[in-house]
């Protein structure tokens, strides 16, 4: 289902647009991403967090991240 919207913008926050609308979320977009662009799981990763759609996304991942960060004697 995602192919065509890939196929027809080449955009990136419009697949994670459209990906968050028909309840795909998470792991599950990353990896469709990563199928239907042809990308490696970092870029998709990436796709899918720097999505304008996906803001709550990345708060969590930024604010998860910063605590294991603290937890591991990190700044």
């Amino acid at each position: 289902m995602a192919q065509p919207v890939w196929a027809e913008r080449h955009d990136g926050g419009v697949l994670q647009k459209f990906l968050k609308e028909i309840g795909c979320d998470g792991v599950d977009a990353v990896m469709v991403t990563r199928q239907v662009v042809e990308c490696s799981l970092g870029e998709a990763q990436e796709m899918f967090l720097t999505a304008p759609c996906r803001t709550a996304e990345l708060a969590f991942h930024n604010a998860f991240m910063e605590a294991l960060e603290r937890s591991q004697g990190g700044t």
